[in-house]
């Protein structure tokens, strides 16, 4: 059952795409912004995802693995967190504390995301509206 909301969902998104490649008002450089804001995204995402990784280099990993000193950042031991979406990585200690690690990133992620998003909105509002305008 999990296979069919995905199938919907690539189906919506190649009508999008043919509507955004079909709309006679957007200008060439937004149809062009939409396949480079994909891409860069999905590397924001993997910077994102990866930012609380400490098996590359442990002795600099972002989350310390020993205690910091008392009043410091968080008491207690902290590990990494990441949520893939809404993408975000931070790390967490004992006592409830949190101190996020790629927000910078984050932002860049929602940039990218929304130059995608609405751009195929307008493709998918114009496929609905004008469906012969695709024949061509």
């Amino acid at each position: 059952m999990t296979l069919l909301p995905v199938f919907v969902g690539l189906v919506v998104v190649l009508v999008a795409l043919r509507g955004l490649l079909a709309h006679p008002l957007l200008p060439l450089w937004v149809r062009t912004a939409v396949f480079w804001a994909v891409p860069c995204g999905a590397v924001t995402w993997v910077v994102i995802m990866t930012a609380d990784d400490p098996t590359l280099f442990p002795e600099t990993a972002p989350c310390p693995a020993e205690p910091m000193r008392e009043g410091f950042l968080g008491g207690g031991k902290a590990w990494g967190v990441s949520t893939p979406f809404p993408p975000r990585a931070y790390c967490e200690w004992e006592d409830g504390t949190t101190y996020g690690l790629a927000s910078g990133t984050e932002f860049v992620f929602w940039v990218f995301f929304a130059l995608t998003v609405v751009p195929l909105a307008a493709g998918l509002w114009h496929a609905l509206r004008d469906p012969k305008s695709l024949l061509r």
